[in-house]
């Protein structure tokens, strides 16, 4: 199946964007459908093999994550190794892209294994639309933090 693909342009430098999504226990700062983060005890705090705890709005549902791609300033690839939700696995790379002195788009790729064997094939596209709409809300997100937070 073709990958997600989600865009937005951040109206902050790069090397601001960049320090913020390296930051990599903190993302519930900026996803607005996180209610914590944090790094996994004996996490590296970014680079290749950072691994984190995000724990979703409401307390019920979390997941663990690994960064297994890493290129400072270029792109993360972050894999959803295990959770409480109906993903077997999902590998999800954030590029950023200086389009200005002053602006950045951030491009976000999904692609993920449903749980379940073939009833989690049949919630393929429901499943597709909640994680579009997720990184949207990431993205959005981010570029709200950014915009409000002095350079």
């Amino acid at each position: 199946m073709k990958p997600l693909v989600v865009k937005r342009t951040v109206n902050a430098p790069i090397e601001n964007v960049w320090r913020v999504w390296d930051s990599f226990g903190d993302i519930h700062r900026f996803h607005p459908g996180l209610e914590n983060s944090y790094l996994i005890e004996k996490s590296e705090p970014t680079g290749k093999g950072a691994r984190r705890r995000c724990d979703f709005t409401g307390g019920k549902n979390y997941i663990l994550e690994e960064l297994v791609g890493y290129d400072p300033q270029g792109k993360m690839v972050v894999k959803i190794y295990d959770g409480n939700i109906p993903l077997k696995e999902a590998y999800v790379t954030f590029t950023f892209r200086r389009v200005s002195a002053q602006a950045t788009e951030i491009s976000a790729s999904a692609e993920f294994t449903p749980k379940f064997g073939p009833l989690g094939a049949l919630l393929r596209p429901l499943m597709r639309m909640q994680l579009g709409k997720g990184l949207e809300d990431l993205l959005r997100g981010n570029a709200e933090y950014m915009e409000a937070v002095p350079a």
